[in-house]
């Protein structure tokens, strides 16, 4: 995935990244403290989602089909998102396919359709744990 940085407040502050053609208000965790990344692509730069579990569930069946991905406001967004691969579980988000951690009451299948509340998006550095 190519992230290029469009803009930033610095780190915990918001950023503005293109990922994919797509515009994101994520939250900064790929700067250095005392200095905010410059524009442009990013190497080593990765996207974490972190979902609600109490607003994230499984779309009904007969669910209108959205855009992927939406923003609400800041950083948080909204989503509906098939299920890619389930353990671990797997999501496409349009822009980009994302890896959750969602403990759902709902038994989650592949192909299946998630609505999910997205409290935010973390520009972080490296790979994933």
């Amino acid at each position: 995935m190519d992230i290029v940085l469009i803009r930033t407040e610095g780190r915990g502050r918001e950023a503005e990244v293109e990922v994919n053609g797509e515009r994101l208000a994520v939250v900064d965790a790929f700067s250095a403290v005392d200095e905010p990344a410059r524009p442009g692509a990013l190497s080593g730069a990765r996207l974490e989602v972190v979902a609600i579990p109490k607003l994230s569930r499984i779309a009904p069946a007969d669910a209108a089909p959205e855009p992927p991905l939406r923003r609400d406001w800041g950083w948080r967004y909204r989503a509906r998102a098939p299920v890619l691969a389930t353990d671990p579980l797997r999501v496409d988000l349009g822009a980009f396919a994302a890896e959750l951690e969602l403990p759902l009451r709902e038994k989650i299948t592949e192909g299946a359709i998630l609505d999910l509340a997205i409290d935010r998006i973390i520009l972080c550095a490296g790979t994933r744990r």
